[in-house]
């Protein structure tokens, strides 16, 4: 498991973003998370600048980042920024629901995807997508009864959450999944409901 530090770090901070939200008030929690994802992208955009600000970084940060990373935005950015966007634009409860499938998902499916996944389509292994449809419907369903989101709204977001990490559309995952599933599980529930 060559990336189990990163993974480690990306269920663990990413899971701290979705508790934060459901249990700080929102007139509080919005402008904190905002201010933070200001800050942090300011400090991307100058070690990106500063050779030697991105050096010392990547040296702290070694054992976190994928080789891309050190010389673009790294995870962690697009993570905050897909956080800053749903807990703006959807209600708490989906914005928690999205950002928890990106954060327990995606580093499932990789883990699994490593380990036991031979058959693979378009460099994705099956089993690692059915790790984390598997893993997104057990926090989605631990979520759906603390927040009173609908199970089935918490099913369309989990096959949504996997499909989306299955193609792995760009820019990131980090991005990518908490900002379909969040808008989708918004519209399901503003049209179905």
């Amino acid at each position: 498991m060559k990336e189990l530090p990163r993974r480690l770090w990306h269920i663990g901070g990413g899971l701290s973003l979705p508790i934060a939200g459901l249990l700080v008030p929102q007139q509080i929690f919005r402008p904190a998370l905002c201010s933070v994802t200001i800050a942090f992208l300011i400090f991307e955009a100058l070690r990106l600048k500063f050779p030697q600000v991105n050096r010392r970084f990547v040296t702290c940060f070694q054992a976190l980042l994928r080789e891309r990373e050190t010389s673009t935005l790294t995870a962690s950015a697009y993570l905050l920024i897909a956080a800053s966007i749903v807990f703006v634009f959807c209600h708490k409860s989906i914005a928690a629901i999205a950002l928890t499938f990106v954060a327990v998902g995606d580093p499932i499916a990789g883990m699994v995807g490593e380990r036991w996944g031979k058959l693979r389509v378009r460099g994705k292994s099956l089993r690692g997508s059915g790790a984390c449809l598997l893993a997104c419907l057990m926090a989605g369903a631990i979520l759906a009864s603390i927040t009173h989101v609908a199970l089935w709204v918490v099913v369309v977001g989990a096959i949504c959450a996997t499909l989306v990490e299955f193609l792995s559309l760009p820019p990131n995952d980090n991005l990518t999944i908490p900002l379909i599933t969040g808008g989708i599980m918004s519209l399901v529930t503003l049209f179905c409901l």
